[in-house]
């Protein structure tokens, strides 16, 4: 893969930049289903003015483009690893908490709810026993494919100048910005391979989620049998 402009090995810094990038999709991803899902599930079993006034928050956040509303996040509470991991959380907060929601507004209505009901169970039982159970089918895609977002997101963040510590080696993003001085002389190869990772890590973690699908969704995986 060569050196880029000021001598350093881009192999080792797009190594190294793997191990970063998936650092910060892992606690971003992570965070983002350990919130989002129960506030959807709650907020969607429960209803009344908890489901309004976080429906309403969560439009708000879910309103502004991602990355300009992570930009804004990152320059408030700085750069580094895990400040860069909870603005990709605030941003995917929503998209968890919106189709868990979803989810659990049609199977609160399901028989076997109305079973749990009639025989005496208490909400938190029927959320956690009967209900989540069911919705969590669905948050696989949801989680790959926020992943791969994710590392778009966290890429463009350092390209924009608002990612990682400049003593941090191996930023993707930051290193495509840096690569832009050298273009007009033909070192491209710079550029090129730090970008040919970001495609192939968000596309991959894509493929993954529509296996994982296939996986755990009976239906699907009997129509395509």
């Amino acid at each position: 893969m060569g050196t880029d402009g000021i001598g350093r090995d881009v192999f080792a810094r797009v190594i190294w930049g793997a191990r970063t990038s998936l650092t910060i999709m892992a606690i971003g991803a992570i965070l983002s289903l350990v919130i989002g899902f129960p506030l959807g599930l709650l907020s969607g079993y429960i209803g009344g003015i908890l489901d309004r006034l976080l429906v309403l928050i969560m439009d708000s956040i879910y309103a502004f483009p991602s990355l300009l509303l992570a930009a804004l996040i990152a320059i408030m509470i700085g750069k580094g690893v895990f400040n860069i991991a909870i603005a990709i959380t605030v941003i995917y907060i929503p998209l968890y908490f919106r189709v868990t929601r979803n989810q659990t507004l049609s199977a609160r209505e399901e028989l076997y709810v109305e079973a749990a009901r009639a025989i005496g169970a208490r909400p938190r039982t029927i959320m956690l026993s009967y209900i989540a159970f069911s919705v969590i089918t669905v948050i696989p895609v949801i989680f790959s494919l926020s992943a791969a977002d994710a590392i778009l997101t966290a890429a463009g963040l350092s390209y924009l100048g608002f990612g990682l510590e400049i003593d941090i080696p191996g930023d993707w993003g930051r290193d495509l910005s840096d690569a832009q001085r050298f273009l007009g002389s033909g070192t491209w190869w710079s550029s090129f391979f730090p970008g040919l990772m970001i495609i192939i890590l968000t596309v991959g973690l894509s493929f993954l989620g529509e296996g994982l699908n296939d996986i755990i969704n009976p239906v699907l995986r009997k129509e395509r049998a």
